[in-house]
C-alpha cells in the first residue's frame, strides 16, 4: 500500500441528527507536504479527520489513503498507515496502565506477546 498521499474526493457527511458537517470536500495531500487544518470551533475539522481512518465513513464521495479507498472492508489496512492523537488526552488514554494503552495498538494488529512486550519497551 502506498500511503504517500491523502486523497478527499466530493466528500459529504451529515450527523445522525442530520447536520450536514462536510459538503463536497476534495483535496489531495502528499507525501512531504505540511498542511493545516484551522477554523472555529464546531466547523468540521474533526469530522474531516476523523473520516482519514475510518473512524466516520463519507455518505457521499470517496477518502483514499494511498492507493486504498477507506472502507468498512479497509479498514485493518489503512490504519496500519493513519493513526491519531487526540488533543485531549483523557480521549486517548483509556486502558488501566501505560503499558496497556501502548500495547493496545501492537495486540489489535494480532502480534504475538512477545512482540508486543518488545514494541512497548522500546527494544531494538
Amino acid at each position: 500500500m502506498s500511503h504517500h498521499f491523502v486523497r478527499f474526493s466530493d466528500v459529504h457527511y451529515s450527523y445522525p441528527d442530520g447536520t450536514e458537517a462536510l459538503k463536497g470536500v476534495c483535496f489531495t495531500i502528499t507525501h512531504g507536504e505540511r498542511v493545516a487544518i484551522l477554523g472555529l470551533n464546531g466547523c468540521g475539522k474533526s469530522t474531516l479527520l476523523l473520516h482519514t481512518n475510518g473512524l466516520l465513513l463519507p455518505s457521499q464521495g470517496e477518502v483514499n489513503v494511498g492507493d486504498v479507498p477507506v472502507t468498512k472492508k479497509t479498514l485493518p489496512v489503512v490504519r496500519r498507515a493513519v493513526g491519531m492523537v487526540f488533543q485531549n488526552p483523557d480521549d486517548m488514554l483509556f486502558m488501566p496502565t501505560v503499558y496497556d494503552d501502548v500495547a493496545f495498538g501492537p495486540r489489535n494488529m494480532k502480534l504475538p506477546e512477545k512482540e508486543v512486550e518488545r514494541r512497548v519497551k522500546g527494544g531494538g
